[in-house]
């Protein structure tokens, strides 16, 4: 990214910025706080605000929400800048998932991939990741495939066919 000041040309150097909080806290549907990597406690309330305010920001600072589970406070998911899944993130999935997500065929893992595709604003996170093999992952690909992620206790894809038929893949306890 490039910018230009009144003595010419700089590179903007992109920030990342590590936040863990529960869900309902971020959603603003329960109270309590989140941790800012190097900072400490940082109230809900102001946490969104700043959220909200960074998504229309010009500078190239990114948030990693790390997602942690209310009960125990284990961290659940993180989701990610990035358009690819890699590092600690692909490796989260590939665990997670263990063998491709596609009902009926248990292939060994070979794409991570976007349950929602990114070309429709899917995000690259934990929640949106799943493990398929390569032929799953480009048979998707094809017209009429539809897939989408359903809440619940485990990481759920409800997959529709181009046929109308709709399947779901939840992953293994482990």
């Amino acid at each position: 990214m490039q910018r230009v000041t009144g003595t010419g040309t700089e590179k903007a150097v992109p920030v990342m910025i590590n936040l863990i909080v529960r869900d309902d806290v971020l959603l603003g549907e329960g109270a309590g706080s989140g941790w800012v990597e190097g900072h400490g406690p940082v109230p809900g309330d102001l946490l969104r605000q700043w959220i909200a305010d960074n998504a229309d920001a010009a500078v190239d600072t990114f948030v990693r929400r790390l997602y942690e589970r209310p009960a125990t406070g284990a961290l659940v998911g993180m989701d990610s800048p990035a358009e690819l899944f890699q590092g600690r993130l692909a490796e989260f999935i590939r665990l997670r998932d263990r063998v491709c997500r596609t009902p009926g065929c248990g292939a060994p893992i070979r794409h991570t991939d976007h349950v929602v595709p990114r070309c429709r604003d899917g995000p690259t996170s934990a929640d949106n990741g799943q493990g398929l093999c390569e032929l799953c992952n480009y048979a998707k690909e094809a017209d009429g495939w539809t897939a989408r992620t359903v809440p619940g206790l485990r990481h759920t894809v409800e997959i529709t066919t181009p046929t109308g038929h709709v399947y779901t893949s939840t992953a293994e306890r482990l």
